[in-house]
Order: C-alpha cells, then structure tokens, then sequence
C-alpha cells in the first residue's frame, strides 16, 4: 500500500520541523510527503525546497505562488497527488505537527485494514489515557460548533475539524474536485460533498472518527479566537450551499409548467 500526505504551510519557515519529516520520510518508504507552500511570504519555499533535496523521490513541492488559505492549499496538493502518482491512499496533515507523523500512520493502517471505510479522521476526544491539550476556550467553542455541525450534516461527528484525515483515492474526485465555499471549514464540505453524492446513510457507513492519543494546541495557530467567532457565518454559507439552495432549485422546477 502507498500513502501520501499533503502539508499545507504558510509562513511556516520558523517552526517547520524539518528533522521530523526528514526523519518520517527516510523510515517510511511507503509514504510521499507532498508540502504546498501557499503564497508564504517568508522563506518557506527555500526552507521546503531544502527539505525536498534531502530524499526526491519521497518529498514533494507544490508551489502557490499567492496565498488561497488552507482549504485550496489542501485541494491543490491532494488533486496534484491523484493526477500524478498511483497513491492508495491520500491524506493532509497540519505542518505544526499537532498530530504527529507516528500518530497519523494510526490513521492510514486503520484505513487500509478495512475495505469498507473511505475516510478516517482524527478526533480529538480527552479522556483518560489520551493527552489532548486545547484551551479551555476553544474546547467550549469547539464543542457547540461541533454540535451545529453535526445538526447540519445529521452526522453523529464528534470532531470534524481536526487537521488530520486520510482516504481512499477513489474519494479525491467526490470531496475535492472543486473549490470549497470556506477556506476554514472545508472539511464540513468534505462530508456534505459525501453524502450528497453517496446518500446519508452510505456516506457514514464510509466514514471512521479515529480517537487520537495525542494532540497538542500549537499557540501560533494561523486561526485566531476572534476567528472563531467568524465560524457561524461560514456554516450559514456552506448549509446555503449544500442543502438550501438545491431546495429552492428543485421547488423552482416544480412550479414551471410541464410541456405537453
């Protein structure tokens, strides 16, 4: 089985650690690492560049030279994986390593194990024997936007927005062949994507929240608490596009008169 896991990074030039996937990379012949530099303005793309020369044939670049944000970062680099490689399974991974590299193959051998799983994700779920570290603030805020989420999607998800996630490259054309409404909640599209194409029911059939054993709140989040708040006004736009706006369309063409 081959994996391959996109990395989107913007201004990470400072705190990519370059010893870690230099290190993943040369242990872990099965895994390509694709890093898309997304219109950083400092010198992340030398920085990638270099990590690039230390093993080709595992580490890819994938340049954008103006910043999209992290959904179109994500799209590009999983789009560019499916059209160039053979990959099994294509995945995307936070650059601070909130989830570790280690922690994410978790995620690939449990997908790979089972036939009928599309996706998996990390879930951050604390408990006992796990070391989730967020604030408390953002785990309130967490909570009751996971909660809407969940509502709007009617999934039973726990945890959507969780940087790590691996799938079946049969997935990429369904969930990333266009551009996303959010640059922040693509992957609630993601799973709105799912199920309209597969159905509700088989599209969480696909679908496995993998509890993490680690996760770690990195302070330089490229998403701030105001942000946060911001979050309602995103879900309003993605639950117009996905479930509203098609209602109209269809009650609209069930008032044009039929021809005889």
């Amino acid at each position: 089985m081959k994996f391959g896991i996109v990395i989107p990074c913007y201004n990470e030039a400072n705190r990519l650690n370059v010893q870690a996937f230099t290190a993943f990379a040369n242990q872990n012949p099965d895994y390509q690492l694709c890093f898309v530099n997304d219109g950083s303005r400092d010198n992340t793309l030398e920085v990638l560049e270099s990590l690039h020369q230390t093993n080709p044939d595992q580490i890819t670049v994938f340049d954008c030279p103006r910043n999209g944000g992290k959904a179109e970062a994500v799209r590009q680099g999983v789009q560019y994986l499916y059209d160039n490689t053979n990959l099994n399974y294509i995945g995307f991974l936070d650059a601070d390593l909130s989830v570790s590299l280690e922690d994410f193959t978790e995620l690939a051998e449990t997908l790979a194990r089972d036939n009928s799983l599309k996706i998996v994700c990390g879930s951050r779920v604390k408990r006992l024997g796990a070391e989730i570290s967020r604030n408390l603030k953002r785990h309130i805020i967490g909570r009751t936007m996971a909660t809407l989420i969940s509502t709007l999607l009617q999934m039973p998800f726990y945890d959507t927005q969780c940087g790590a996630k691996i799938f079946h490259r049969s997935l990429v054309p369904v969930a990333f062949g266009e551009k996303f409404q959010s640059a922040w909640l693509f992957d609630v599209e993601m799973f709105f994507r799912m199920k309209q194409y597969y159905g509700l029911n088989p599209a969480m059939n696909m679908i496995y929240e993998f509890p993490l054993r680690r996760w770690i709140h990195m302070e330089d989040s490229k998403i701030g608490a105001s942000d946060l708040y911001k979050i309602p006004v995103h879900l309003l736009r993605i639950d117009f596009h996905y479930q509203i706006r098609p209602r109209l369309q269809e009650f609209r063409l069930q008032l044009v008169p039929q021809a005889v």
